[in-house]
C-alpha cells in the first residue's frame, strides 16, 4: 500500500490512504473518505478539494478521517499521490496548522 493510493473498503466507498509507508506494519491506515459532489454537504474548497479518480469527480470530506484495520481496505483502484499537497492541505486546514 503506497501513501495517496485510492482504495475501495470492504462495505463499499472509497479512500484515500494517507498514512506513512514507513508505518506499514501496524495493522491501521489513516484514511479519508470520498464521495460524489451531490452526496455532501456544500463544501469549502480548502477542506474538500475535489479530485479525478477514474474518470470521476469526487470530494475529499477530510472531516470523516479516520484510522482503520488495514484488513478493511479493498482493491487499489487508483493513485492520488500527485495530489499530495492539496491532500496535506486539506488536512492542514481541518487541524488548524495550514
Amino acid at each position: 500500500m503506497a501513501q495517496f493510493d485510492v482504495h475501495r473498503l470492504a462495505g463499499g466507498g472509497l479512500v484515500i490512504d494517507c498514512q506513512a509507508e514507513d508505518l506499514a506494519t501496524i495493522g491501521t491506515r489513516f484514511v479519508i473518505p470520498l464521495a460524489k459532489p451531490g452526496e455532501s454537504a456544500p463544501t469549502t474548497p480548502r477542506l474538500h478539494p475535489h479530485f479525478d479518480v477514474n474518470g470521476e469527480t469526487l470530494v475529499l470530506m477530510t472531516e470523516f478521517a479516520a484510522a482503520i484495520r488495514t484488513a478493511e481496505l479493498r482493491e487499489r483502484v487508483g493513485s492520488l499521490a500527485e495530489e499530495r499537497f492539496r491532500i496535506l492541505g486539506a488536512i492542514d486546514v481541518l487541524t488548524g496548522s495550514g
